[in-house]
């Protein structure tokens, strides 16, 4: 489990919580709230989950940083919940970080995740729509990572929770017959986490990895056969 001090906690939910009027709020109170908003975050369904534009879904056309996140990197995922009273209509419940260390980059870099909460058309199941990416300070509209697209989905056993899913860089390349997207996957990562909680007890979050996904490895195989 990565565990994670009060002054990290406070600096990721201070930079990430969702840009909107707050007036004068403070940093400290979206931290004190995040410790029993949190929880319940991931639970929230948005009333319009299914219409919103952020999802898997979108093209990803104009994705830049792959020296950071591509189909090889082995990262720290983490996510926390967004106050409730920070959120926003059609906005995300959570946000946190994939953390990389690359070898042109001396300091571990920091990715952004933003998380929506909808649910599956046909299934019917709760998941984690999830946007990774970095925006670039001197263009908000353009990105200097990604963007890239994913999903998490939750798995209950008895008092155990854990997440999985992946981040992905995908390309559309069309449509069914049913009007629905078609895509080509040009790599994938594997996210693997389970609940957590930080060190002084108030703060729920969800702590994992990613790492290169069983796709990619097969890829790799293939390339490798002698015939």
């Amino acid at each position: 489990m990565t565990q994670i001090n009060e002054s990290t906690r406070t600096e990721l939910q201070s930079a990430t919580t969702e840009t909107k009027s707050l007036g004068g709020r403070r940093k400290g109170k979206a931290a004190t709230a995040a410790g029993d908003r949190g929880a319940t975050a991931l639970h929230r369904v948005a009333e319009t989950a299914e219409t919103a534009t952020h999802g898997v879904s979108k093209m990803n056309t104009h994705s830049t940083g792959t020296d950071i996140l591509n189909g090889a990197t082995f990262g720290k995922f983490v996510l926390f919940g967004i106050p409730r009273a920070d959120q926003v209509k059609d906005g995300p419940v959570m946000r946190g970080l994939v953390e990389v260390k690359t070898e042109t980059h001396g300091a571990p870099v920091k990715v952004q995740v933003a998380a929506w909460l909808k649910i599956g058309r046909s299934s019917g199941t709760e998941y984690l729509s999830l946007k990774v990416g970095n925006n670039n300070p001197d263009d908000p509209e353009t990105y200097t990572v990604g963007p890239f697209y994913g999903r998490l989905f939750r798995q209950v056993e008895g008092s155990r929770t854990r997440y999985f899913g992946f981040i992905e860089e995908a390309e559309k390349t069309g449509e069914d017959e049913n009007g629905q997207g078609t895509y080509v996957t040009h790599w994938q990562l594997r996210v693997s986490a389970k609940a957590a909680v930080s060190n002084d007890q108030k703060t729920k979050y969800i702590s994992g990895s990613v790492a290169p996904s069983q796709m990619n490895e097969q890829e790799e195989e293939s390339t490798s056969l002698p015939f």
